[in-house]
Formats: C-alpha cells, sequence, structure tokens
C-alpha cells in the first residue's frame, strides 16, 4: 500500500533501436524493486521492447497500483532525440501508457505524470546516487544519448554539473562494438572481447585515431553534432568508420567452424580465433585503456576530487576499472553493478526523488532487487514437474560438501539480482581448485574456453589472493592474483594471472557467505568459482520453471533452491 512517500517508476527499453529494457520502483528514496525486462521474456537484452513484465513485478513487489505512482519517469530524452534527428515526434504519453499498463491488464483512474531526463544524466545518477560519497568526479561513457558518446562531470551540493562532452563520433562504446564486429562476434560482446585480450601478446595504441583526432581536452570536445536524419543512433555509421580503420591496419580474416551435432539434431558454429586475433583484441583493450586513464586523470585533474564514479557500458570493463585502483589514480572508485543502459531506469528515478527531496540515498552495497520466492512457491513447482528432492535444514553446509568433491551446484536463493553478473542468488558455482573445472563449467554453459570465469571471495580474505584491490561486490574489477595464491584457484585465473572476483560480506548475503564459508572449512580455500545460472546464451533464470528447466536441460550435478536439494541419478 502507498503511503504520503512519493511514488516513481524508473524505465528504460523502446520500441525503436532500444535495449536492455528495465523498470525500478523508488519510493520516497528507497529502491523498492528493480528488474530487466529478459529475465522475464527471456530474451536477451531485451532489443525493442518496453518493460512491461518488469513495471508489473515491480508494483507487484511493492503491493501498489497504477494509480499510486507520482511520477514515470524515462533514462532518455525521447523528444529531445527525435527532434535533433528531424523525426516526427510520436505521442510518447499514448505510448508508453499503453504499452506498459494497458487497459487489458490494469484498472486506473488517473495516468501518472511522465517525464524524460537526459540519458547520461540519468546514468551519472545510477552510480553516484548510490555510491555514499559526498563530492565526486563523475565519468559516463558508452555507445551514445540523444547527442554524445560521453560525459564528464562532479558533483556539488548534491548536484550533478556537466563539465564537458564527447561527440558521438569518438565514441569509446562504438569503437568496442566495431571491434566485436570485425572479427565476428556481436556487437553487445564486448565483455568476450575483454576476455580475449587476455590472451593477447602483443599490441599497440590506435594513438592518431582516437587521440589526435578527438583532440581530448577536459575544458570541451570538438563541437561535432552531426546527426544522422533517418535513425535514432549513429551506431552503424560509426562502426563502418572503425571498420575502414581496422581493415587498414590490421586486415584480420575470421572463419568459422561448422559442425553438425548428430545427438542435438542442430549445426554448431564456432569462431576460430588465432594469435591475430587475440593480438588484436589486446590493442582494443590497451587503446580504451589509455583513453579511460586519460580521461579520469584529466577529470579528477579539473575537478580535485579523486573520488570517482563511473557509470555506462564501458563501465563494465573490469580491466579498466583495475587499473583505476591498482595504479592509485583514484581514491575511491565506485559503479553501478547495472551500470549498461538498465540502470538508467535506477538513474532516472533516483533523480527525480532527489529533485523532489533534495535528500541523500543509502548506499548500495547489493542489488538483490529483483522477484524472490519462498518454499512454499518453490515446491509448488518441484512438485508440478515430480522432481525427487530432499528439504534440508543446512543447504550451505551440504552445497560446500558437493563443491568440494567436485560438483557443479546450481544456486538459487534469494531475491535476484540484477545486472549482468551473477553475484551469487543466481549462480552456477563450483570448485576452483580443479583446473579442469574452468573447461568443464563452459561446455555446460556452450561457452568458449577462451573465455574466464570469476571467483567469489570472502571479503576477509581479499588481500590475501589480489594485489592492490579494494573491496568488489559486484564483480566490476579485474585484479593480479597474488603469485603464491595462482596455483591454489587456477579454474578463476585468467592467462594473464588477473581475475574479476567478488567480495562477498555476511552483510550483504548470507547465504552465500555461509556457503563459501563452510567451503572455506572444508578446503582451506575461501573462493567459489561463481558464474551465472543460465545456458547456451539464455539471460539468467529468474523464476523457479526457470531454474529447473535449465538444471535438466545441462550437465549441472546438483541444484540447490530455496531449502530444497536436488540431484541427478548418476547410476544408469
Amino acid at each position: 500500500m502507498k503511503n504520503n512517500k512519493t511514488v516513481i517508476l524508473g524505465l528504460n527499453g523502446w520500441s525503436e533501436r532500444g535495449h536492455d529494457a528495465s523498470a525500478c520502483l523508488v519510493i520516497g528514496n528507497k529502491i523498492v524493486a528493480f528488474a530487466e525486462e529478459e529475465r522475464f521474456n527471456r530474451k536477451r537484452y531485451s532489443f525493442d521492447s518496453m518493460p512491461q513484465i518488469s513495471v508489473a513485478y515491480c508494483l507487484h513487489e511493492a503491493g501498489i497500483n497504477v494509480d499510486d505512482i507520482d511520477f514515470v519517469v524515462y533514462g532518455w530524452d525521447l523528444p529531445l532525440e527525435y527532434s535533433l534527428r528531424g523525426r516526427k515526434l510520436p505521442n510518447f504519453k499514448e505510448h508508453i501508457i499503453s504499452s506498459i499498463f494497458p487497459k487489458t491488464l490494469y484498472k486506473y483512474n488517473k495516468i501518472p505524470q511522465i517525464e524524460f531526463i537526459n540519458h547520461h544524466l540519468s546514468h551519472a545518477a545510477s552510480s553516484y546516487r548510490l555510491s555514499g560519497f559526498e563530492d565526486a568526479s563523475i565519468l559516463v561513457l558508452d555507445g551514445q544519448s540523444e547527442n554524445a558518446s560521453g560525459t564528464l562531470g562532479f558533483v556539488k551540493n548534491g548536484d550533478i554539473k556537466i563539465i564537458s562532452q564527447i561527440p558521438i563520433a569518438y565514441s569509446l562504446g562504438y569503437m568496442m562494438e566495431a571491434a566485436c564486429k570485425y572479427i565476428g562476434l556481436r556487437t553487445s560482446d564486448a565483455g568476450k572481447l575483454m576476455g580475449l585480450a587476455g590472451h593477447g601478446k602483443s599490441g599497440h595504441v590506435f594513438e592518431n585515431f582516437i587521440f589526435n583526432k578527438m583532440n581530448y581536452s577536459i575544458k570541451g570536445f570538438p563541437k561535432d553534432r552531426s546527426l544522422l536524419k533517418n535513425s535514432l543512433d549513429e551506431q552503424e555509421k560509426i562502426i563502418d568508420v572503425w571498420h575502414k580503420y581496422f581493415n587498414e591496419n590490421f586486415n584480420i580474416k575470421t572463419e568459422k567452424n561448422n559442425q553438425y551435432k548428430s545427438l542435438s539434431g542442430t549445426i554448431s558454429s564456432e569462431l576460430c580465433f588465432n594469435q591475430s586475433h587475440k593480438d588484436f583484441a589486446y590493442s582494443v583493450q590497451l587503446s580504451l585503456e589509455k583513453a579511460v586513464i586519460y580521461l579520469a586523470k584529466s577529470l579528477i585533474d579539473f575537478t580535485g576530487c579523486r573520488d570517482l564514479v563511473i557509470a555506462g557500458g564501458i563501465g563494465l570493463n573490469c580491466t579498466t576499472n583495475g587499473i583505476l585502483i591498482s595504479e592509485n589514480i583514484v581514491d575511491n572508485l565506485y559503479i553501478s553493478p547495472a551500470t549498461n543502459d538498465a540502470g538508467v531506469s535506477i538513474g532516472a528515478a533516483l533523480e527525480k526523488a532527489y529533485e523532489i527531496n533534495r535528500s541523500k540515498f543509502e548506499h548500495l552495497n547489493h542489488i538483490f532487487l529483483g522477484p524472490k520466492f519462498n518454499d512454499i512457491e518453490i515446491k509448488k513447482a518441484l512438485d508440478r514437474y515430480k522432481i525427487l528432492y530432499k528439504k534440508v535444514n543446512n543447504i550451505e553446509k551440504i552445497a560446500a560438501r558437493s563443491l568440494a568433491d567436485g560438483k557443479i551446484v546450481a544456486w538459487f536463493q534469494g531475491r535476484m539480482e540484477g545486472g549482468p553478473r551473477a553475484l551469487g542468488n543466481r549462480s552456477i558455482l563450483a570448485n576452483p581448485k580443479i583446473g579442469s573445472m574452468h573447461n568443464v563449467v563452459n561446455e555446460i554453459k556452450s561457452r568458449e574456453n577462451w573465455r574466464p570465469l570469476a571467483p567469489s571471495i570472502l571479503e576477509d580474505y581479499r588481500t590475501d589472493y589480489f594485489e592492490k584491490s579494494s573491496f568488489s561486490p559486484f564483480m566490476l574489477q579485474n585484479h593480479k592474483v597474488n603469485k603464491n595464491k595462482a596455483k591454489e584457484i587456477p579454474a578463476v585465473v585468467h592467462m594473464d594471472l588477473t581475475s574479476r572476483y567478488q567480495s562477498v560480506t555476511r552483510k550483504t548475503n548470507k547465504k552465500y557467505y555461509l556457503l563459501i564459508k563452510e567451503f572455506y572449512k572444508i578446503t582451506k580455500t575461501p573462493v567459489i568459482l561463481n558464474t551465472s545460472f543460465n545456458i547456451a546464451g539464455e539471460p539468467i533464470v529468474c523464476t523457479p520453471e526457470q531454474a529447473i528447466h535449465s538444471f535438466y536441460s545441462s550437465a549441472i550435478d546438483c541444484l540447490a533452491i530455496g531449502n530444497y536439494w536436488i540431484t541427478k541419478n548418476e547410476k544408469k
């Protein structure tokens, strides 16, 4: 039920050139619910979608209806975006209301006020408003917003101020997308490119193309505001420019290995990467690192504030984030766990809430804001599928023993996490001490074997395992593994002896913390391998039914779902 506090619904997603549809509900100055549409409609990234189911979840979680909502805020200034490109302005209000509050699903007497908030401001708010920082330097980098690909700013008296913006023509986000597409990956595969870069042996920074052409300056960037008139974004145009550059400087050809799989009756297609591809990825990563580090240093020199918040898709580049910490470029770093476009629904809602009440928000050190299921609901799903199970009182101990014995465990607990990283509530877990687990888990998930897997570690032991590291609850930093520990956890150490770890504390996730602690008691290693609970390119699971389907559609050994323990019959 609604109280006297302002109710704000933040949204992302659009029916044209949209992606990462999501919804966030803020009541007063508290985030009540957040979820991505892909978790419900099972379509990765929810391209060209409105967050209809995410909105329904948020209202259900809060126990409110449409009449209780005061504001609906979008993480894009859609009227500006359309007008800048000479496009006819749709009836935005009508389209939004009919899409997310269709009369076939809802009954209501009033329509909430609808507002649009600048995309990069929404990104900035999604990180800064939850950082716990008083003052901060702000760096937003992505593919593009309405009319920029980067925004540099700072905070003064709680207000986010913009210093300078980077034109779309020089988008670092589109550089990464272009590089992915150039070697045969999808434009959304920047994470794969980062993993491939770890196998590179030599490379060079795109000095002339990035720095000289862009004329980076904290006080102003080139005033290139040329925008396409037939599309809502410049993605394809910028990618074509980068491809020309890549062809002139690398001329790499990529082949595919296509094989018929008799058991599944499908054709498997796998990209064949050689050392030249790996070195190319290494060059792209080096170029990104140099650009981001340059921007961060210039921004901090200008603002005098060494507490930095990053937002936008580039914030998912864990290697670059780790360098900002390990090389003491910043004192403190905060990045929203949903730093991709899904997070602008959070940022838009928070920015509107701040505008109304001018109060600070609680520091966010977890993002368990999605649906949860109690044991009664889970049991109904298990019984519906006639699944044999045990209800236990010590699920953490049983799972820890199974992990120590080399079993793969699917872990489904509590509220679903938001963002692209599994953080211990919708995870596939394995023993990092067994080197072969890297290949086994990647095969289970139909991932390329060269892709790294990440560890979750008890925060109390982080400095024992990772050099020059900092608290990282959202798995957004990459750091060197201490040499004397690398051999202990081979399944989660990358080729360059780095690892993208997640810090786990009892306060933020008690059940997951206790699981790792039980594993530590058995093995003397406070680390487990953690990857997202999904298979074959699907989104992370959300519901018990999805968990059951993924479990029985894969070679995962055990499922810990609520307090129910399920194993597969290993005997013929």
